[in-house]
């Protein structure tokens, strides 16, 4: 029996000096690694933070840890603390883990409906988009975007939509500014990470020689008024949409737009 116990503490005592060893190595590693370097300490998230998680809830909830790095890899925004100024801000989108945390990630806070961050007032409204229309995939969640719609024109009522979806051939058609400046909340099906999807070769854009072109489409969330969310709704079911990246000093008047008889000076 004594010898039993006696065999038990010697485990005990090897797997303590194992640990201590480990984290006597780990601590070594890092020293090693900002041997002649100066370190800077900065916040890395130790699992997913979902958009709208406050900044107190980020300290107090156990989802970031400090980490010390060479400064030199250390972007110029990341954070090394989370004091009280930033008390008044939430993440506005998901943050997954390992990420630094960063100055951009933190903006007002914003209502949450089903899991996304809305602004208050606002609704979300899903339009699919190809490839060439979201601006070859620079669009992203919080960018800014004029919408512009491409469409067949009534006869004899100048730049109005006839409606009916796809250009019928022959048809004047004309491309007007819908809406000059939408906030982008989403991009992609919740779940699929941006996945784009194939469009039908129906639905695609002719070609120069009339065939269907190969595309892909994927999902643009913007936040919107009642009365942009009728327009938008409305257009992406009788034209065709477009977006423009828009930064700051970009200016969009709403006008006349141009049809195929003015296309060119």
């Amino acid at each position: 029996m004594r010898r039993r116990i006696l065999a038990a503490l010697v485990a005990l005592a090897l797997a303590a000096v194992g640990c201590l060893a480990v984290l006597a190595y780990v601590r070594a590693a890092d020293t090693r690694a900002l041997a002649g370097r100066e370190a800077a300490w900065v916040l890395v998230t130790t699992r997913r933070v979902p958009a709208g998680t406050t900044t107190a809830a980020i300290r107090e909830q156990g989802y970031v840890e400090r980490v010390a790095m060479p400064a030199s890899t250390v972007p110029k925004d990341a954070l090394g603390s989370l004091d009280s100024a930033f008390d008044a801000l939430a993440v506005t989108g998901d943050v997954q883990a390992g990420q630094l945390l960063l100055r951009g990630m933190f903006g007002e806070p914003t209502r949450l409906s089903g899991g996304l961050a809305l602004p208050e007032g606002k609704l979300a409204v899903s339009v699919e988009m190809t490839a060439a229309a979201r601006v070859a995939g620079y669009v992203r969640p919080g960018s800014k975007v004029a919408v512009f719609d491409t469409f067949a024109m009534q006869e004899g009522k100048g730049r109005v939509p006839a409606g009916g979806g796809q250009a019928r051939a022959g048809a004047n058609q004309a491309t007007r500014v819908l809406l000059p400046r939408l906030e982008v909340i989403a991009v992609g099906e919740r779940g699929t990470a941006g996945a784009a999807t194939s469009v039908p070769a129906a639905t695609q854009a002719p070609g120069a020689d009339g065939t269907a072109r190969p595309s892909t489409a994927m999902l643009i969330t913007v936040a919107v008024s009642q009365d942009e969310a009728e327009r938008l709704v409305h257009a992406s079911q009788t034209g065709t949409l477009y977006l423009a990246l828009l930064d700051d000093t970009a200016k969009i008047e709403p006008g006349q737009g141009v049809d195929n008889n003015t296309l060119f000076p």
